[in-house]
């Protein structure tokens, strides 16, 4: 009997229980064997609230062959994992709506400023009255048809780069944005597997 198990890199679980199937895909040809490996308890944290776990896949090996002495286990996942406890919190609408708010703001002043600050380095202006001169043989009074075309393009060329506007996606690839984050969990939980098996800290086979 063969049981394939493939568990995630990092997973976000509300009980302190854990079981296999809240970390791994479980396939075995005998369902039952199926049912009672991801039924099987792999770990329980000792505290309640936000606590997280490096945990090794022989644990859930060990958990299995408890199971089956006979059973043969294959990995087609990580060999460690990360578990995360999260405490269930009823947010209050307008402690989330304000947090939007201080995101948006912050996101908005920041931009805003590194593009002044961009504009004002480069000598935009300058150069805009420039070209308005020699095309329009007289120099510009005020903001130009230059000034107001670089403005729409930005907005169209950030809208386009970041393939997001609001709720809506140009495309169904993934943003940057979403890129970033993706690579930024990959490197944070790297670390903490790396650090957790130095330091003796991940959980694994009983000794």
């Amino acid at each position: 009997m063969t049981v394939y198990i493939k568990a995630e890199d990092s997973v976000c679980i509300h009980n302190p229980d854990v079981k296999i199937k809240d970390v791994a895909s479980i396939y075995c040809t005998d369902k039952d064997m199926e049912q009672k490996v991801k039924e099987a308890k792999l770990f329980h944290f000792q505290r309640r609230g936000n606590e997280r776990e490096i945990v090794s896949i022989l644990k859930a090996v060990e958990v299995i062959k408890e199971i089956d002495k006979t059973a043969e286990v294959v990995n087609m996942g990580p060999e460690d994992f990360i578990i995360y406890l999260k405490e269930v919190t009823q947010e209050k609408k307008w402690a989330h709506y304000l947090k939007i708010a201080g995101v948006c703001l912050v996101a908005f002043f920041g931009a805003s400023f590194s593009i002044m600050s961009y504009n004002t380095d480069v000598g935009i202006d300058d150069l805009f009255a420039t070209v308005y001169q020699l095309v329009m043989g007289t120099p510009p009074k005020g903001p130009t048809i230059l000034h107001l075309a670089y403005t729409a393009g930005l907005a169209i060329g950030i809208i386009v780069f970041f393939n997001h506007a609001g709720k809506i996606k140009l495309t169904d690839d993934p943003t940057p944005f979403e890129v970033q984050m993706r690579l930024y969990e990959r490197d944070v939980n790297d670390t903490l597997m790396i650090d957790a098996g130095r330091k003796k800290e991940e959980q694994d086979v009983s000794s």
